[in-house]
């Protein structure tokens, strides 16, 4: 796929010094990851806020690496994905809600947007990437917006046992209308949702903490150290103590 460039447009972005300097831009937005891959799919630019996720002081730390340095094999493997159909059939993800776990340890819901990158030829050239920081639940897209509450609670109760039959009830929902509509729209069960925000949370405490496997297993929700690393390994493909040896700092 190509695409046709304005002359005007060529012409100005050409005489810019330093490409327009574009990372300084998204440095003083500090609620905005910022960056650009080339075709091998490794960082060329960021900006602060990248670098402070990937829990590193310097931008610089950043370029050259891919994502298999910063995230699980599973994990990377998904952005690994997305990033070559973007490279390889120019697509484009606009406002993807995913749920992550920012430099402080807290879950939060960004708006995740990567479009191809194109060379004066008109071919891709590379990736270009957004995750912006979203508000509270109620600042979700409107999709999502039935669930503020539900979604609010399990945020902040994600160390506890969960029914689905109560969040159920805080959306008006019968508990068969509530499991179909939030399939619908998050793309995965409630029960599975719940999961992935225990597992975030543990790799957090992995990665930022010396506490012991059975313990961040309480602190996460899961009923026992046995089950918690099952439940790790299946979904990130390694277990919690390799997780804490690859990316404990």
């Amino acid at each position: 796929m190509t695409v046709s460039v304005d002359p005007r447009t060529e012409k100005f972005m050409e005489q810019l010094r330093d490409h327009g300097n574009i990372e300084t831009l998204f440095d003083i937005l500090p609620d905005i990851y910022f960056y650009i891959k080339d075709k091998n799919c490794q960082f060329v630019l960021c900006n602060e806020a990248t670098s402070r996720l990937f829990n590193l002081s310097n931008k610089s730390d950043v370029i050259g690496k891919t994502e298999y340095e910063f995230f699980p094999k599973k994990v990377a493997d998904a952005i690994r994905h997305d990033d070559f159909r973007i490279i390889h059939h120019a697509e484009s993800i606009v406002n993807r809600t995913e749920l992550i776990v920012n430099e402080l340890g807290n879950i939060i819901w960004v708006t995740t947007s990567k479009l191809p990158v194109f060379n004066h030829q008109g071919e891709v050239h590379g990736v270009m990437g957004t995750s912006r920081v979203m508000g509270e639940s109620e600042s979700l897209p409107e999709d999502y917006q039935p669930f503020s509450k539900a979604i609010k609670h399990i945020q902040d109760n994600y160390h506890t046992v969960i029914d689905v039959t109560e969040l159920a009830d805080m959306c008006f929902l019968s508990s068969s209308q509530f499991r179909s509509r939030f399939r619908a729209v998050f793309t995965m069960p409630p029960q599975k949702f719940i999961l992935k925000v225990r597992i975030q949370a543990a790799c957090h405490l992995l990665k930022t903490t010396d506490k012991g496997l059975t313990d961040i297993a309480m602190r996460c929700g899961f009923c026992d150290q046995s089950y918690f690393t099952r439940q790790f390994r299946a979904s990130l493909d390694i277990s919690p103590k390799k997780y804490r040896e690859r990316w404990h700092f």
